[in-house]
């Protein structure tokens, strides 16, 4: 039996196993794919490719059944930058040579070209007629390929549309090609001669715009319809190609040609365009960030994730999702022995407004506050259970995807003589978490710091590197929130820290950092003096495992100082001394109220 959780990325997706697997896990997907040029960030493997492929038209097709390409919505392309050589390293050397952003724009033209004309020339086109396409070619497509001073004799084949694409895309392909095969024999020494520039230059405004705008209007195209251009995985692009993508933005061709652009939080290199114009939201487009929409107490994302691992059980027969992954039934038991506790001490020790505000606050960190006590060893908290690993997650569908693959391949491997695996053990649940936790943090951490040649487990006494800083920062915050949960205090569900003052360059690139990597998410809350907003960092619960946290939600956040922030940085032991009566976290992001 295969394994029913395999991570098979969007782009290798079939449009069948598109529809298949989809699940709509964002509120604001109908914004996204409506006409608007957009901005979508979000960490990796939050799902943003998938929706992409979803909302491609041979996946559309499937899914709308019984309709043809002519009768979508709009028109969509989807340009892979992180599987292409579009930020090419030697196109560095035309900065001082050429006109570099000229150059860039052709290849980013050239790029969108070549995907728009694969896909067009594997797609199902009905009602082709010759004299249309032949009328498009010689008065759209050919007229601005002299304008752009493309001389080349190109024969298109009028047998297809798919014909008449492939054959497009061919010559496109080998345009790409040249302007390759020029930039790689372009000598850097300023004492020869170079070359000069006797290629074609695309662009936007002079090629995409007009030839795109006239789609529509070919037979089996959806009449009239809008052109959406999907750019997935931007910040792979270069400054210098961020800057042109920027300034197609600006020259707000929507709703007729609408750019849908994805990028990890923060490394979307630039907001500026050549001339040095910022593009800003909502005037030139719309921003959604969704990690922001999973954190929301109105996000459904628990609801979603538990669907998307269904449908994959499905493909093998199995339909009770919480049975495939049990919880562990001793801990249940203790933990509902709490729950108990609790509601029956609530009229005489009862903390919060409502009896069902403290079972949730306290039943899970009475439990581990239990196994600490007993054994002087919490550790042997189980991380299992459907709900548990959806909270672990944070949000990142891949990594509960991968998290559920690697169980199913252990449960395999243990017991050989059960395939097909109906139930994956609570031990091995638990061993994967943990692991996969341990891995993020002392492995993971490294593979961007190759000047780090020192990795280590324990928190480092004169951290010399930015992901050493970054990992003394994670390790004071998970044992600052670790103390707490075995605290008396009234608040102990504790995740996040929010800023009460200014901090300096070298905490904020630890935090900046922290926030690229997924180590820590960011957001906003109401400051202390309530005149205003500060920002406020949340720990990927996926490392509760290491600090023996409770996932399953996060009411409160202490605030830190600057000060305080440089000594957990430097000494990584504990963000600031908490004391029984510092009581300063109020209640926010809560995973509690979302739908189970």
């Amino acid at each position: 039996m295969n394994n029913p959780f395999v991570y098979i990325g969007p782009e290798e997706m079939t449009p069948e196993q598109t529809k298949q697997l989809f699940v709509e896990l964002y509120s604001e997907f109908p914004r996204i794919t409506r006409s608007g040029n957009v901005f979508i960030t979000g960490a990796r493997g939050t799902g943003k490719s998938m929706m992409i492929r979803y909302a491609m038209p041979d996946v559309q097709i499937l899914v709308n059944e019984g309709r043809a390409f002519s009768e979508l919505d709009c028109i969509a392309f989807h340009v892979k930058v992180k599987r292409t050589q579009i930020n090419y390293t030697d196109l560095g050397i035309l900065d001082d040579i050429y006109a570099p952003y000229y150059i860039n724009e052709h290849m980013l033209t050239l790029y969108v070209l070549m995907f728009a004309f694969k896909s067009l020339s594997e797609l199902r086109i009905k009602g082709f007629r010759e004299k249309s396409y032949e009328k498009f070619f010689n008065n759209t497509y050919l007229k601005y390929l002299r304008l752009a001073n493309c001389n080349d004799d190109i024969e298109p084949s009028y047998e297809s549309a798919n014909a008449f694409f492939d054959k497009l895309f061919t010559h496109i392909e080998k345009m790409y090609a040249q302007l390759i095969f020029f930039v790689a024999n372009i000598k850097k020494s300023q004492e020869v001669s170079h070359e000069p520039y006797n290629l074609p230059l695309l662009s936007f405004l002079r090629f995409i715009v007009p030839v795109f705008s006239e789609l529509s209007n070919l037979p089996g195209f959806p009449k009239g319809k809008d052109v959406h251009i999907y750019f997935d995985d931007a910040d792979y692009l270069s400054e210098t190609q961020t800057e042109i993508l920027n300034s197609w933005i600006v020259c707000r061709t929507q709703p007729r040609i609408s750019l849908k652009i994805t990028s990890q939080h923060k490394k979307y290199k630039t907001f500026l365009t050549p001339t040095g114009v910022l593009i800003e939201a909502p005037h030139d487009y719309y921003h959604i960030n969704v990690s922001d929409i999973y954190t929301t107490k109105t996000s459904d994302y628990a609801k979603k994730a538990k669907k998307i691992l269904a449908k994959r059980l499905e493909l093998m027969g199995v339909c009770n999702i919480d049975e495939f992954f049990p919880s562990y039934e001793k801990q249940e038991k203790g933990i509902e022995a709490e729950r108990l506790k609790l509601r029956e001490n609530y009229p005489q020790e009862g903390i919060g407004n409502r009896i069902d505000d403290d079972v949730r606050r306290y039943a899970v960190a009475n439990y581990i506050k239990s196994l600490a006590g007993k054994s002087k060893n919490k550790m042997t908290f189980r991380y299992a259970g459907l709900d548990t690993l959806i909270h672990l997650s944070s949000g990142v569908i891949r990594y509960l995807l991968e998290s559920a693959c690697d169980m199913y391949d252990e449960t395999v491997k243990q017991f050989e003589e059960a395939e097909p695996v109906m139930f994956i053990p609570t031990n091995i649940q638990d061993e994967v978490m943990n692991t996969k936790a341990r891995n993020f943090l002392f492995n993971d951490i490294y593979k961007l710091d190759i000047s780090s040649s020192q990795r280590q487990i324990e928190a480092f006494e004169q951290p010399e590197t930015k992901t050493q800083r970054l990992q003394n920062l994670l390790r004071a915050m998970g044992q600052t929130f670790s103390e707490i949960l075995l605290s008396e205090r009234s608040e102990r569900k504790v995740f996040s820290i929010a800023l009460s003052n200014q901090i300096d360059s070298d905490v904020r690139e630890t935090l900046d950092l922290g926030v690229e990597l997924g180590y820590l998410h960011e957001s906003r809350i109401g400051n202390k003096e309530g005149t205003g907003q500060t920002q406020l960092y949340i720990l990927n619960r996926c490392l509760a495992p290491v600090f023996t946290l409770d996932p399953t939600g996060f009411a409160g956040y202490l605030f830190m100082t600057n000060d305080d922030l440089k000594t957990a940085i430097k000494n990584g032991k504990r963000l600031r001394k908490i004391s029984k009566h510092d009581e300063d976290e109020y209640d926010q992001l809560s995973f509690d109220d979302m739908e189970g």
